[in-house]
């Protein structure tokens, strides 16, 4: 499952965290910012999280709305320097494929045994997929050399990012474009840009898969496939040139998009020149076999 690729590279430590807590605190707006919590029953797949709630509360409205969400999973301790927990943004959305609705049921009839929903269409189900996921740990700084009685309370935390999909985009833009980043869902088989075409857009994968396929003559090949976390669009956009590429998804794929104007002002604002994001596209650009002109869409 897509869940279970896209945390493979997340510490099992964080992992096993979510599988022992029950409860999240769920953040949400409306879209004129009006904001709300929740907490929450929940299970998870991986770094994909599921919970169940009534249609007719202020969460499913505020989602249904507004889908950028934030979520804590923590538990108290008197001893501050014993906090642990996990900090997170993301996409939610209500479940609407049968099949997955009956795997979240499954899960939390196995983690919730008196709890679990009813199986009832006064229900609904919802995913939140994570774009940034942090976990705080304090023990493994009380395990480390040095006093920790010295820290500053509410300030010394040992906070460390365990998953974003930001994290091949330059330092200096990645918090900037996250606020400007619109969500799109493609099918298998959909065409998300296509070789010769204006370079409207800028992507982000969140979950799924795509393949790169580059047209040369009466010659088409696979150059790529890519993954959560993997972006795609900003050759054609910086360099101010047609899509080089056609790119389809080859999974059910969620995407993070930016258009081409907002993109190319923050990358103006955020490094002054060109030169961070182009010297990514290069080492893209090798890895995809393409020359140095050319690029993944």
């Amino acid at each position: 499952m897509e869940s279970e690729r896209s945390s493979m590279s997340v510490p099992p430590a964080v992992l096993a965290y979510l599988g022992q807590r029950e409860v999240l605190t769920l953040a949400t707006a409306s879209p004129a910012g009006l904001p709300h919590a929740a907490t929450l029953l929940y299970v998870n797949d991986g770094l994909t999280l599921y919970f169940w709630i009534r249609p007719d509360t202020v969460t499913a409205r505020h989602v249904d709305q507004n889908p950028s969400v934030a979520f804590t999973i923590d538990e108290y301790t008197p001893d501050w320097t014993k906090t642990k927990g996990i900090q997170g943004t993301g996409e939610c959305r209500v479940v609407l494929n049968p099949d997955e609705v009956r795997r979240v049921v499954t899960r939390f009839e196995q983690k919730f045994s008196s709890q679990a929903p009813a199986r009832s269409t006064d229900l609904s189900f919802f995913r939140i997929t994570p774009s940034q996921v942090h976990f705080i740990d304090n023990a493994a700084d009380s395990e480390e050399p040095g006093d920790p009685a010295g820290r500053t309370v509410g300030l010394d935390y040992h906070r460390s990012a365990v998953f974003s999909v930001f994290s091949d985009l330059p330092d200096q833009v990645a918090e900037t474009l996250a606020a400007k980043l619109a969500t799109v869902h493609v099918e298998p088989g959909d065409t998300i840009v296509r070789q010769g075409a204006p370079a409207e857009k800028f992507f982000i994968i969140v979950d799924g898969e795509v393949e790169v396929v580059h047209a040369d003559g009466g010659e088409k090949r696979t150059v790529a496939t890519l993954g959560a976390g993997q972006f795609f669009g900003e050759v054609a956009i910086l360099r101010d040139t047609p899509r080089n590429a056609t790119v389809r998804a080859v999974a059910p794929t969620t995407l993070l998009t930016m258009g081409r104007d907002v993109f190319r002002t923050l990358v103006a604002q955020s490094l002054g020149t060109t030169q961070d994001f182009d010297d990514v596209i290069r080492q893209r650009l090798a890895g995809l076999g393409l020359p140095g002109e050319a690029g993944p869409a």
